[in-house]
């Protein structure tokens, strides 16, 4: 019995030791396979930047040589020329708007006008600088590292190397970059319908080019990086951020207090989202959306100014996939809103869905987006700011009327509007005495390109389904790709980000209401009809007067064709 209690204890310690031996090479082959992957993504970067620099280098002396070649007889290449208008302040020529056939509401005694006075047209309004300092790089930094984090908790070591990938898209936003190899102004003027450099410019054009085609790959670069960590905050905050907190969290007070956190706002906060508060005007002038804006870019033009002491409800039309440029005109600085229409208080109104999610609820509210409910219009157009003033004004509400209804019709070179039952927002402006604004997104459907879903379709039969179900829409979208690197080898030039085609967001004439504010008494439907009406009229000329011109400006870099997309450019229409 000793003998065979010895050999089963000899037997088991063998058993047990080989058991620890597998583990550890278990473990052990785990962390092989990490440092595999890891040393792999880090060697394809690697290739694809010394490639990349070998490229860039190989370009410059090309364009150098051939610049000091034509240097006499043209002192301005054709794409320096084509960079450097592209760069000018946004202006229109009244000869280059022809009226379109489509749409009667600019003739006169039946013929076309062929050319329209100046004043007609939308001025640009330039941006204000937007400066970038050393804090918003670090603060910047710091919120990427913590939604790192926050991935690598929840997903597991399999997130690092694509988190490794995309911090390094993101990074350009962050790294401050030196002033000493800023970008140098070229000088351009304008003489008798020719454009060419002076003089001073014409000596520092061989030495600038260089320096100017480094700027302007960093300006691409931080441009990127911006809409990716945005792209990353709104898929982190749905996603990542609520079982991070309930699951993952380092300490156990924490999802104790993210769970008072959403209960607070679920059952005492639920209609903050509808007042107006907790706007922090700082927020807006952070200069990443300088950056974001640049990205396409967004560009604003309005036809006149408004008076700060009424309130207005804007129209903005086209919804396209996203509103991108109602984002980052009404929510932000980066266009110059304050500065064309100073002592004007705006809210951006988006679904109250919206609000459920944490954190994403408090970043919209200091954005000064609220929920676009019939109460939440009345509240913030009858708000007073200070206890001094005897009456709201210089309120404002913008209203995406299509809604995503819209969204669904939002296909390049097309202007199908939802508007021709849509009167509540008319209700609501005879009802409060507000004054009604419309404003057209020249390019806010060319962004993104929609599958197509014909209606009686099994696509927007689907869409439809699912929008009576939680009020959202899921467009069937895709944009561009990186311009190069590995996500680029495996899907091609189709991605998910947006196509960088330029947004003009163009501000109407203001419509006043005549009559009184209604208040709680009725509204008469034939008034409502009335200024309903008036409402398309003047957004229908708007539309007319301006599209000719603004989809010739766009984007040099882009490789959309411009041919094709005019042929698709429809006239406006309304459902």
């Amino acid at each position: 019995l000793l003998q065979c209690d010895k050999a089963l204890s000899s037997l088991r310690f063998v058993v047990l030791s080989l058991f620890r031996e597998r583990e550890k090479k278990s473990a052990l082959s785990k962390k092989r396979q990490f440092l595999f992957v890891v040393i792999v993504v880090l060697f394809i970067r690697s290739r694809f930047f010394f490639v990349s620099q070998y490229r860039e280098r190989e370009h410059m002396k090309a364009s150098s040589s051939k610049s000091q070649e034509t240097d006499f007889a043209s002192p301005l290449s054709e794409r320096q020329k084509q960079r450097t208008l592209g760069e000018l302040r946004f202006q229109f020529r009244a000869s280059a708007l022809k009226q379109s056939p489509s749409s009667d509401a600019l003739l006169h005694d039946g013929e076309e006008e062929e050319d329209f006075l100046e004043d007609q047209l939308a001025r640009y309004v330039e941006p204000p600088e937007l400066p970038t300092l050393a804090m918003h790089k670090v603060f910047g930094a710091l919120f990427w590292a913590m939604t790192f984090y926050c991935w690598y908790k929840v997903i597991g070591y399999f997130f690092v190397p694509l988190g490794i990938y995309f911090t390094s898209l993101v990074s350009p936003a962050f790294v401050r970059r030196s002033e000493k190899n800023g970008a140098r102004e070229t000088v351009i003027e304008e003489s008798s319908g020719s454009t060419h450099l002076s003089a001073f410019a014409k000596r520092e054009e061989t030495a600038a080019k260089s320096v100017n085609e480094d700027v302007y790959r960093r300006e691409h670069a931080e441009q990127v990086g911006i809409v990716v960590a945005m792209y990353a905050f709104l898929i982190s905050a749905i996603f990542i951020f609520p079982p991070f907190f309930l699951f993952f969290a380092p300490f156990e007070w924490i999802k104790y207090l993210f769970l008072f956190y959403v209960a607070w706002y679920f059952v005492l906060d639920r209609d903050a989202c509808e007042k107006g508060t907790r706007f922090l005007g700082w927020t807006r002038r952070l200069p990443f959306w300088r950056l974001a804006a640049g990205y396409f870019p967004v560009r604003l033009h309005k036809s006149a100014d408004l008076d700060p002491s009424k309130n207005y409800i804007f129209g903005y039309h086209p919804h396209g996939v996203i509103s991108v440029g109602a984002l980052l005109t009404f929510a932000s600085e980066a266009t110059g809103f304050a500065n064309a229409f100073p002592g004007i208080d705006v809210r951006l109104l988006t679904l109250s869905v919206n609000f459920f999610f944490p954190f994403t609820r408090e970043v919209l509210m200091a954005l000064g987006i609220n929920s676009v409910t019939r109460s939440s219009v009345e509240k913030n157009l009858l708000r007073v700011k200070s206890s001094a003033a005897k009456k709201p004004r210089g309120n404002a509400v913008v209203i995406v009327v299509g809604g995503a209804n819209e969204a669904m019709d939002a296909h390049p070179g097309t202007a199908i509007l939802t508007l021709a039952k849509r009167k509540g927002f008319v209700r609501l402006a005879l009802k409060t005495g507000a004054t009604l604004v419309p404003v057209f997104a020249f390019g806010e459907n060319d962004i993104f390109d929609q599958v197509e879903n014909p209606e009686g379709g099994v696509l927007r039969a689907f869409q439809k389904r699912v929008k009576s179900l939680i009020g959202i829409t899921p467009p069937a979208f895709y944009g561009r790709s990186l311009s190069r690197g590995v996500l680029r080898r495996f899907f091609g030039k189709r991605g998910v980000l947006p196509k960088r085609q330029s947004i003009e967001v163009v501000f109407g004439k203001p419509l006043e209401i005549k009559e009184k504010p209604y208040g709680n008494d009725q509204i008469p439907e034939d008034i409502v009809d009335k200024y309903h009406k008036e409402y398309v009229h003047a957004l229908r000329n708007l539309y007319e007067l301006h599209r000719k011109s603004f989809h010739r400006m766009k984007r040099t870099d882009s490789f959309e064709d411009f041919a094709s997309r005019q042929k698709k450019m429809q006239p406006i229409r309304f459902k």
